[in-house]
């Protein structure tokens, strides 16, 4: 469970990574909304998409380092976590990969992907988590 655990949290890290590049250089999400919202007049701000970006990926980034911290530690809560990390995280990310506004996604391509495929690899780390150890295959 502690591999899954890490590479949840490495592949985490290296999203936050990419978000902090691409809002510093292309500003995909910026360059979105405004193809989004300029045919129907007022642009918002697109910051509203990044803070919910930051928000969900930040949020990530403290749900699998505790998890693999009590995991590591041998925490019987640690299963428990990574279960409701789940379920919370990947409800976020999957919102923010399906909303939509004038019959398009409010985010760019890149990062609904990103965001879909971090919420399969969660899914993962929950069945990883609920797999019976070998303590419980001897008993």
């Amino acid at each position: 469970m502690s591999i899954c655990l890490g590479l949840g949290l490495a592949a985490t890290v290296v999203a936050v990574i990419w978000m902090v590049v691409d809002q510093a250089t292309g500003d995909s999400v910026a360059s979105h909304v405004h193809e989004l919202y300029a045919p129907y007049g007022e642009v918002p701000d697109p910051i509203v998409p990044w803070v919910f970006l930051y928000s969900v990926f930040g949020l990530a980034l403290v749900g699998w380092a505790v998890a693999l911290i009590g995991t590591w530690r041998g925490s019987r809560w640690a299963r428990w976590w990574s279960t409701a990390c789940f379920v919370v995280g990947s409800a976020l990310l999957i919102f923010g990969a399906v909303v939509s506004e004038h019959d398009t996604p409010i985010l760019p391509l890149s990062w609904r992907i990103v965001s879909i495929a971090l919420a399969a690899f969660g899914a993962l780390t929950v069945v990883v988590a609920w797999l019976p150890t070998t303590e419980r295959i001897k008993e």
